[in-house]
């Protein structure tokens, strides 16, 4: 093939090659709430079936290396085979059933990353029940909202979140929370009078257990039945429960590989090698992935756990964000697959601390803007590896548009194009009316991978998903000729001055082209004639020197005037972010705004 006359087929038609009859990635139409909706034809029908059958397969296979429990040292470490997880996860799932554990019951979930929380994972799904999955690193005023929110019958915590629920104990009680259990001992942390479990020594007998195993009391579990409960990001106030379907939270299965599938195609394999591919996979082509994401965020549990189980690879997990610590790990268990939020492959790529000569073979990443020139620098520093990039939300059960290699690196500011199964448009902030190419609006998403709501808020999903199921994301952005959303900014955060609308992500781009920046967030600061004016937050890479009027005089040579920033916060550490790694832009633009207002008091003094 001559490289220079090879035109890559369009997404269009790699689709109409991949996607027939007989092919893992057919398409079936069903009705979902009266409406005709395009779904993967071969993908799993239910939670249960699908792990069950993925945990048996890979046996003893070790599925996750995990620091041992504290207050053990974080240098000891455990791994957990598929089959340990399967067995412990079944004995959990009796000891549920006779708690009164049914079909459709809601279970809460709340930890760490841990080998604990996938076999609680499990165990509910086995049940066809229904995890309500709080994020662990919010306070306990915020957890006791979720779970008052959705009322589940039990709750299931590690140590930590145990005895911070169990400061907010008479809130759950009176909100009609069920009883709170620890899967861990809690006696290291003080007396916090909550139950603990041993789950490798529950009370529960065989019978019990092959009852669950062949499930027996489940009946009509089905695609559409309720799969899975997630919260949003809460960085604006509480946050809100996203309920999703077994078949919208199982899409990630079929999703995960298909983009994979079209680039092959994109870069001159026929369909049919591709395909035999993907139906012949190597029996040694497993992955072993550095987990720095949160188990109860949807990427780190749909994206990379669901995956990972189907697979037969092994997670790598930390009990907190550390960079050396990180890329120790990378080394001593042979990570060869990055995937989370973009600040964990920036960190550990400008760190300087992995050997020269570690191979990474896969970097996906989401969920939060990554600085444009990332892809051509992943290039230059690691050449044999792909990296991706995908658009996605809570509401969309993560990725909802992907791409990756060459299409990324040639646009490196876009966010993929949507699947076969979804759908993107661009609509106009006030009609509603749809937008042609290139036209900047609000961001609409469609598709089998849309939540089924908000639970308990009818108004926020009405005002959410419109009759004919368009969700409104919030984000703003445009779509070019070819398909490839690109995601402008956030509605709320755009930064409006004087009537002109500036990005956040176009300052921060042209700011992370300071090779001494290593992270940045734009925020609007009031002015009393402008409205608003762009102010910067940024922290320096290790060994980086710099004082901010240098990054306000380098940052004002790479934008446009209105974009400018006028005022630039250096800090000491790094900028704060949520557990799900994105940065909480409230809380930073508080900070700036205070910091502000005080530099222009002290200035009117003088």
């Amino acid at each position: 093939m001559d490289s220079d006359t090879f035109k890559p087929p369009s997404f269009e038609e790699i689709d109409k090659q991949l996607c027939i009859e007989g092919t893992p990635f057919e398409l079936d139409t069903v009705q979902v709430k009266g409406r005709p909706t395009t779904v993967w034809k071969h993908m799993p029908t239910v939670f249960r079936t699908y792990l069950l059958a993925s945990l048996a397969k890979f046996g003893d296979q070790v599925l996750i290396n995990a620091p041992a429990v504290e207050p053990a040292p974080v240098t000891e470490r455990v791994e957990w085979t598929f089959n340990q997880v399967r067995k412990l996860a079944l004995d959990l799932a009796a000891w549920l059933a006779a708690r009164g554990v049914k079909q459709g019951s809601l279970v809460g979930l709340v930890g760490y990353n841990s080998a604990e929380w996938i076999i609680t994972w499990v165990a509910i799904h086995i049940l066809g029940a229904v995890p309500v999955m709080v994020n662990a690193a919010t306070q306990a005023d915020s957890m006791a909202h979720c779970l008052r929110l959705t009322k589940p019958e039990l709750v299931l915590a590690d140590a930590v979140s145990a005895l911070a629920l169990s400061r907010v104990a008479q809130q759950l009680k009176d909100g009609g929370v069920g009883p709170l259990f620890s899967w861990q001992d809690t006696a290291h942390l003080g007396k916090c009078g909550v139950e603990t479990i041993d789950l490798a020594k529950l009370p529960v007998t065989a019978a019990q257990v092959k009852d669950v195993e062949d499930g027996k009391g489940i009946a009509n579990l089905g695609p559409e039945s309720d799969g899975v409960i997630f919260f949003t990001s809460g960085t604006t106030g509480y946050p809100k429960a996203v309920l999703s379907s077994q078949r919208s939270a199982l899409h990630g299965v079929i999703s995960s590989v298909y983009p994979l599938a079209r680039l092959a195609m994109r870069q001159g394999a026929p369909a049919s090698m591709v395909l035999d591919m993907v139906a012949n996979p190597p029996e040694d082509d497993t992955n072993v992935i550095l987990m720095a994401v949160p188990f109860f965020h949807v990427t780190g549990c749909l994206s990379i756990l669901l995956k990972a189980i189907g697979d037969g690879n092994t997670l790598v997990t930390m009990r907190r964000w550390d960079v050396p610590e990180a890329c120790r790990l990378m080394v001593q268990t042979g990570v060869n697959v990055v995937s989370g939020v973009p600040v964990i492959l920036l960190a550990v790529m400008k760190s300087g601390l992995l050997p020269k000569d570690h191979r990474l073979k896969f970097a996906s990443y989401g969920g939060a803007p990554a600085p444009e020139r990332m892809p051509s620098d992943i290039k230059r520093h690691w050449p044999e590896m792909i990296s991706a990039t995908a658009w996605g939300m809570t509401e969309t059960n993560a990725v909802h548009t992907v791409f990756g290699g060459e299409d990324y690196l040639n646009h490196p500011k876009s966010a993929g194009a949507a699947l076969p199964v979804t759908a993107i448009r661009i609509v106009d902030p006030d009609t509603r009316a749809v937008l042609p190419a290139r036209s900047v609006g609000v961001i609409e998403a469609n598709g089998m991978t849309i939540m089924k709501g908000y639970m308990n808020d009818h108004a926020a999903t009405a005002k959410a998903i419109n009759a004919e199921g368009w969700l409104d994301t919030g984000d703003v952005g445009w779509i070019d000729e070819n398909g490839f959303l690109y995601i402008s900014d956030r509605a709320k955060d755009i930064i409006i001055r004087g009537g002109e609308n500036i990005s956040s992500e176009e300052v921060e781009n042209a700011v992370y082209r300071d090779d001494r920046v290593a992270e940045c967030a734009a925020v609007a600061v009031p002015d009393d004639i402008l409205g608003e004016l762009v102010a910067i937050a940024v922290s320096l890479n290790p060994g980086a020197k710099a004082t901010p009027e240098h990054i306000m005089e380098v940052a004002h040579s790479r934008l446009r005037s209105p974009a400018r920033p006028v005022f630039v916060y250096l800090a000491d550490g790094p900028l704060p972010r949520n557990a799900n790694g994105k940065l909480i832009k409230t809380e930073i633009k508080k900070t700036m705004q205070g910091l502000y207002a005080r530099k222009k008091g002290r200035e009117a003094k003088l």
